[in-house]
């Protein structure tokens, strides 16, 4: 193995233990590696079995050998820590060929299980499938060691390095016992360790977790069940669900904090009906007539999946806001969001292109007079008129008289084509089909529940075929007059499903101007308005060329402010992640983009006394268009 390599294997270990967190630090990882070693049985078994998925992956070219990531092994990592902690120990005499061999098969078979449950999971949800593939396989391995007879539910807690007196009240002693059940190490002083690391890495995570907690505390009170036995009750899920809801897969807020609540009494209802007793047909001497079924991490699991999965379908999307930004650390999510993404666009909503090319008037917007009414309110219909206002040349006897027929059709976003009209005629000018009510039109299916709908198209103008891939900006068809259309226009919207006359969806268009008196003026992301006259943003090549700033371009200054004069050099620098920045030779950075014609200041760090800092506060945004300096702020 190179040396380069093996660095990154290594890197992998304690990055694989933090994922069981939602953190992708390796600080982390490394502090729970150690706070699993506090039971060094459980501790061994849990990094033998994460060896043997990292090997595996990497040996069978599911990641290549310089890849420091542990997310494909982490669920390996927990069934290792889960026999480690229900297999008999007695002395290193117990550590026979059997618990390696039992911990190398649960390692692989956990691994592969991940693989194809993750693909479900992502492919389904667009979520990952957590500790699921781990749950999974756990129930049936505990099955294994009970009807083999290793596992008797008697004097299963495994030694400890060190022992203690420590008695809090029951909230804090199952509290701290719940948080170490994570890593398998049900001991309040690992809890205490637990803690004090949550605590230094993210306070909105450790809230969260204490208010996941709490609600265990009351309901585990209501319904008299008086503990969370370890392993066997809800303690550590509800923790977990209270976090992954609340500050991980949403952005941290108040909206946030109420579903995670919510979640958080689901996830006991859940634990409470999954929880049960094993019983023996064929009494063995030795064990109990029964064993408390555990639950492992299925409740966190399915409350987490299920409810994600419910928030993405959403057909007006809004507060809470979905963390879709790779940034597991709640308050860096939250910064990313402030800082960033709320500037550009209304919490997530859906955005679009504008469907044509040119200028084109609004002559029904959103809960329009004639026909965008109840489930189909959000949509637009564009119509072509002259400097007077007319639609039409010399005459309107015919569909060609009319500026906008013919004109072409682009797709708002990219996708796969789902459904194809193409052979109703167009209707003659004052008549209208009412029986083929959206006439020509195509679906676009944008993933996700999520479709586009461009309808009342020319006959024969569309030459995509149902499952065709197209891109965003590619052409569908032409407008036309088909359908139920008196005059030639094109009627767009965002729906839920495939066929026309779905529930259409709020959705932004990104990028347009709107012709005003004294010029025009640049919305980067908003719904057009009825009677507005609206043109998308096309981008100047030279204004672009001048902000692109290519990786690795460098730039001087000659700088004068109160102090004096002095030079200051920038340097475009761009990460593994694929993001741009502007370095400063005196420490200040600045994070941009250039998006669809537009330059975007994204966050600025370091010194603010700099030209840097003046050109960040100066081109917060800059549309890069043919039309720039006369569109207003």
């Amino acid at each position: 193995m190179k040396p380069g390599n093996l660095s990154a294997f290594i890197r992998a270990i304690p990055n694989a233990y933090s994922a069981t967190l939602y953190s992708d630090s390796w600080a982390i990882g490394l502090a729970l590696m150690a706070l699993t070693f506090v039971s060094p049985i459980v501790g061994l078994a849990g990094i033998l079995a994460l060896l043997t998925a990292m090997l595996a992956s990497r040996g069978l070219g599911f990641e290549a050998w310089d890849s420091a990531s542990g997310v494909l092994s982490f669920n390996s990592l927990l069934i290792g820590l889960a026999i480690g902690y229900y297999y008999p120990y007695s002395g290193a005499a117990t550590l026979s060929a059997h618990f390696f061999g039992l911990l190398i098969i649960a390692a692989l078979a956990t691994f592969f299980l991940y693989v194809g449950v993750n693909y479900l999971v992502q492919s389904l949800f667009k979520i990952p499938s957590m500790s699921l593939a781990f749950s999974i396989a756990a129930v049936f391995f505990w099955y294994y060691l009970v009807r083999g007879g290793y596992f008797t539910g008697l004097n299963f807690q495994k030694p400890l390095l060190f022992t203690h007196q420590l008695q809090l009240s029951w909230f804090w002693q199952d509290y701290f016992l719940s948080l170490g059940s994570i890593m398998f190490v049900p001991d309040v002083i690992s809890g205490i360790m637990l803690a004090v690391v949550l605590f230094m890495i993210t306070r909105i995570g450790f809230m969260l977790s204490l208010v996941g907690w709490s609600i265990c505390y009351a309901l585990l009170q209501y319904t008299a069940l008086g503990s969370t036995y370890g392993m066997f009750f809800p303690g550590f899920n509800l923790i977990l669900i209270s976090m992954a809801v609340g500050s991980v897969f949403l952005i941290p807020g108040k909206s946030s904090y109420l579903l995670a609540i919510f979640a958080t009494v689901v996830g006991f209802l859940l634990a409470y009906a999954m929880s049960g007793k094993y019983y023996y047909s064929d009494l063995m001497s030795g064990r109990p007539s029964f064993l408390y079924l555990p639950i492992f991490a299925f409740p966190v699991n399915i409350v987490v999946i299920a409810l994600i999965y419910a928030m993405r379908l959403r057909l007006q999307h809004r507060s809470p806001v979905l963390n879709d930004y790779g940034i597991l650390h709640p308050e860096k999510a939250l910064d990313a969001y402030l800082s960033r993404y709320r500037r550009f666009a209304s919490a997530g909503v859906p955005q679009i292109q504008m469907p044509v090319t040119g200028q084109w008037l609004i002559t029904q917007g959103h809960n329009g007079a004639h026909t965008h009414k109840k489930e189909w309110a959000l949509a637009w219909d564009f119509e072509m008129v002259d400097s007077t206002g007319k639609k039409y040349s010399q005459h309107q006897e015919s569909c060609a008289d009319y500026y906008g027929f013919g004109k072409a059709v682009y797709a708002a976003a990219a996708g796969y084509v789902s459904k194809v009209v193409n052979s109703i005629p167009d209707n003659p000018i004052g008549t209208v089909n009412t029986i083929d009510n959206w006439g020509n039109y195509v679906s676009i299916n944008h993933g996700y529940g999520f479709f586009t709908l461009y309808a009342h198209l020319k006959e024969g103008s569309v030459k995509l075929a149902e499952g065709d891939y197209i891109k965003m900006g590619e052409k569908v068809g032409q407008l036309g007059n088909s359908g139920r259309s008196y005059v030639p226009h094109l009627h767009f919207q965002a729906q839920a499903a495939i066929d026309a006359g779905s529930r259409t969806i709020y959705s932004h268009i990104t990028n347009y101007k709107v012709m005003q008196a004294d010029g025009y003026r640049f919305v980067a992301s908003g719904v057009p308005e009825e009677g507005e006259m609206v043109s998308p943003l096309v981008p100047e090549k030279d204004l672009t060329n001048i902000l692109r700033l290519g990786y690795g371009q460098t730039q001087r200054f000659e700088v004068e402010d109160s102090s004096g004069t002095r030079e200051e050099s920038w340097k475009v620098e761009l990460d593994l992640a694929g993001n741009h920045s502007i370095v400063a030779n005196n420490g200040s950075k600045l994070d941009f983009s250039v998006y669809q014609g537009i330059f975007n200041v994204l966050n600025l760090t370091g010194k603010r006394r700099s030209a840097l800092s003046a050109f960040a506060l100066a081109a917060g945004r800059i549309p890069l268009g043919r039309e720039s300096e006369r569109l207003l702020a």
